[in-house]
């Protein structure tokens, strides 16, 4: 029995800390109404961001090294922000996306 309680506590520990790790992803999208939608990409792994107004976020994300895709309205084109770096526990700020019109 005291070992279940250490292995339950080990385990609770670990997934503690990996929250604490997850990070989150933010940005502006000018002209607010231009983007249709908002892609995170890591990997295999594709997020789509919420948002509303522009802004849009992304929380619980693995850190590493992330692509964003802005997927523009017409007449706005696309637009993609390569090598995002996302460190461990932060809150990632990309600041504005400008949308060109095509």
């Amino acid at each position: 029995m005291v070992q279940l309680c250490l292995v339950l506590i080990g385990v609770t520990g670990v997934h503690a800390v990996k929250l604490l790790q997850t990070s989150s992803l933010h940005t502006k999208v000018l002209p607010a109404d231009s983007a249709e939608k908002v892609w995170a990409i890591q990997g295999k792994d594709t997020i789509r961001m919420m948002g509303t107004d522009g802004e849009f976020f992304l929380t619980a994300i693995n850190p590493g090294h992330w692509q964003i895709r802005v997927e523009g309205k017409k007449p706005f084109g696309n637009q993609t922000c390569s090598e995002v770096d996302v460190v461990p526990g932060s809150n990632r700020d990309l600041g504005p996306i400008r949308l060109a019109r095509q």
